[in-house]
């Protein structure tokens, strides 16, 4: 998806709903920020991985990551 397909979609939406992101293992998150990334298709992924992965080489593609995460206190982590 471009920047500009995203747009067109969001423009459809009333102006005051939720946008999340996919939570670590299961449910959703907010959107914390926007992270520039430098990604390229990864020939070999399988169905449980990400089709593109971080690089730097030259014909690396500029894209948008939406990052979010639970800012709750973990139990786990206590």
């Amino acid at each position: 998806m471009t920047a500009l397909e995203l747009i067109q979609l969001l423009q459809t939406l009333p102006p005051h709903t939720k946008i999340v992101v996919r939570g670590y293992e299961d449910g959703y998150n907010d959107i914390l920020k926007l992270n520039e990334v430098k990604i390229k298709p990864k020939a070999d992924a399988v169905w449980y991985y990400g089709e593109y992965v971080d690089t730097n080489d030259s014909e690396a593609i500029l894209a948008i990551d939406l990052f979010g995460v639970n800012q709750r206190v973990k139990d786990d982590l206590l």
